[in-house]
């Protein structure tokens, strides 16, 4: 068994974790039973003027700008928790997964890729709690690169990068300058190993600069990252600090349909709390922000999306929309790909220390502040502007903890861990190559009519091409990687255990890397696209063919960004929210005078 930390401290771990996860049940389900909205309002009975479905990045951006308006009521409905305190800090987030607050999705078995993980299927975890999925990531921020949206409004009356995209990222951030003070703040890793400015330096070593960490451009940097004072942020931070009275939040509330007249304006949802049906009604709109996979479930349970699965599944359709359609995620591999001769100062021992305790709860600096993550690259071929590959690098791999905790999060099995993790005997650590415009496409789907019974998702892993070689190319640029001084001088290798399946194929070789990522298939947690802009929702994000109803998350996205997807959703959120407060965007103001809305616009 491989030993990245002495067996009294794996012991000290492992039971960590167990009582950390009788926690999280706890607070869990203590805020199940005590009604987080009633306090103020009685929204069981109050109409509303906006309701808002979804307390995560985009949610809570939506609702918190409507509710700068006085003179509107707003309902945020959240399935989840309150969560507490104690997960704020950076290094929790990875413990939410599988817990209450995860939904705990998991694809559907795929034919071509996930081979090796068990039962061939991908684990999508997702936040179920307010803050939404940014309560488990890895909370790095990336605009992404221009090039991305202008694909995404290419059919947009004179669209313009300046003016239709940038200031609303501007508006978003808050960086720590007199230029930009945004809600959400932007800053630099807190908390950094040992190792990692040889990442940096191995990245100089190849010929790239060093990037911005912000833009997708070509080089490496360090992380920006959405903490502030040591402590996750998410955009529900900033509206729980500036909470206005007008706008009620509910949690534990399970929406389960939108609520339609025949003309098909949306008057308001159904959801359940504390087993009990509520009918809120909206006057003005209602906006789902559930998710990449919520979203469109609620949309089809509501009988809007495609009209055969809908009849399929007993469902009056309403609408015949592509709902579900679109679904692509930023696909990687190689996890515990490489080893170290020298040991970084992270690890098991490290966040276990009463040092770190006492330096984060007395200075917020230390290992509980790490996002994992310690340096990220884009890379281009000559052939494309935009990048096409992105590196995630991280000094530690799932080996730390002896396979107690962290492999199964990934559907590592015991028999893969036996038969190829187990029998690593140095530390290792990870790159992953990310394909950051993926050409397979998948869909989600409902299993029954049930709003209880989990949805069928099928991201269709590598069932491109395309997608097998941006991933071998990576695997290849690893290689270049670790032949540079820096990684000589930390003793960096490539891992030669061959991966279980593909024993037959020479090591090192492209039938063996193509047989390897289709066993070692991974997701980035980066899934978008279900409720396509342009096919399912109008560039105003009004759902097609509807009234009052909108979408506003990452299921509108066409396609992928360059990088971590959360800060383009939040800068759509900011775009969304002005548009719907005022029935209109900067681009109509700009050029279609001649259009009917532009009548309305009160901008």
């Amino acid at each position: 068994m491989c030993c990245n930390a002495p067996s009294f401290f794996i012991i000290l771990y492992v039971t960590a974790v167990y009582f950390f996860g009788i926690y999280l049940n706890f607070i869990s389900f203590q805020d199940y039973f005590e009604c987080y909205a009633c306090k103020e309002l009685n929204f069981r009975q109050q109409d509303y003027d906006y309701i808002v479905v979804g307390s995560g990045s985009a949610g809570s951006i939506v609702a918190r700008r409507l509710a700068e308006n006085k003179n509107l009521k707003v309902l945020l409905v959240e399935a989840g928790s309150s969560g507490g305190g104690i997960l704020q800090i950076p290094a929790v987030g990875v413990m939410l997964q599988k817990s209450s607050f995860d939904w705990g999705y998991r694809t559907v078995p795929q034919k071509q890729a996930c081979l090796g993980l068990d039962d061939q299927v991908s684990i999508w975890p997702m936040g179920k709690i307010l803050g939404g999925t940014a309560m488990l990531n890895n909370m790095i921020y990336v605009r992404g690169h221009p090039d991305d949206f202008a694909r995404w409004f290419r059919d947009t009356c004179n669209y313009d990068y300046s003016i239709d995209i940038l200031p609303y990222f501007e508006k978003l951030e808050n960086n720590g300058t007199n230029k930009h003070k945004g809600s959400v703040p932007i800053s630099d890793l807190p908390y950094k190993s040992n190792v990692s400015d040889y990442f940096l330096q191995a990245g100089i070593c190849l010929g790239f600069g060093i990037s911005d960490g912000v833009n997708a451009e070509p080089g490496f940097s360090s992380p920006k990252i959405t903490i502030q004072k040591g402590q996750r942020w998410t955009p529900y931070h900033q509206l729980a600090k500036n909470r206005k009275r007008n706008l009620a939040i509910v949690t534990n509330a399970f929406v389960e349909k939108v609520l339609l007249r025949d003309n098909f304006e949306a008057y308001g949802v159904k959801y359940t709390h504390m087993e009990e049906p509520i009918f809120a009604k909206a006057k003005k709109g209602v906006i789902l922000s559930a998710g990449v996979i919520g979203t469109p479930k609620i949309l089809m349970l509501s009988g809007i999306g495609p009209k055969q699965h809908l009849e399929k599944m007993k469902i009056k359709p309403k609408l015949d929309l592509p709902v579900g359609d679109n679904l692509q995620d930023h696909v990687t591999t190689g996890l515990d790909l490489l080893t170290f001769d020298y040991s970084p100062n992270i690890g098991i021992r490290q966040m276990l220390s009463p040092w770190s305790m006492l330096n984060y709860f007395l200075r917020s600096r230390g290992p509980w502040t790490t996002v994992g993550c310690e340096s990220i690259g884009f890379f281009n071929t000559a052939k494309e502007i935009v990048p096409e590959l992105q590196f995630m690098i991280f000094p530690l791999g799932v080996t730390i903890d002896d396979g107690y905790y962290l492999s199964s999060l990934t559907g590592i099995g015991e028999r893969l861990w036996k038969k190829y993790f187990a029998k690593i005997d140095k530390p290792s650590f990870t790159i992953l190559p990310i394909v950051l415009h993926p050409k397979s496409r998948g869909t989600v789907r409902l299993k029954n009519n049930n709003p209880r019974t989990p949805p069928l998702i099928n991201p269709n892993y590598l069932s491109d091409s395309y997608d097998i070689d941006i991933l071998i190319q990576g695997i290849e640029m690893i290689k270049e990687f670790i032949n540079t001084p820096p990684m000589h001088r930390l003793g960096v290798k490539l891992n030669p255990i061959k991966f279980p399946g593909c024993e037959k194929f020479e090591f090192d070789t492209r039938p063996y890397w193509e047989c390897y990522v289709r066993h070692f298939t991974l997701t980035a947690y980066h899934p978008i696209g279900t409720c396509k802009m342009g096919e399912v929702v109008e560039t105003d994000f009004k759902v097609k063919g509807t009234r009052k109803l909108y979408v506003v998350d990452g299921s509108i996205l066409p396609d992928l960004p360059s990088g971590n997807p959360n800060g383009a959703i939040m800068m759509m959120a900011e775009r969304a929210a002005e548009i719907i407060k005022h029935h209109c965007w900067k681009t109509q103001r700009k050029c279609c005078a001649a259009e009917v809305f532009q009548k309305e616009c009160q901008c």
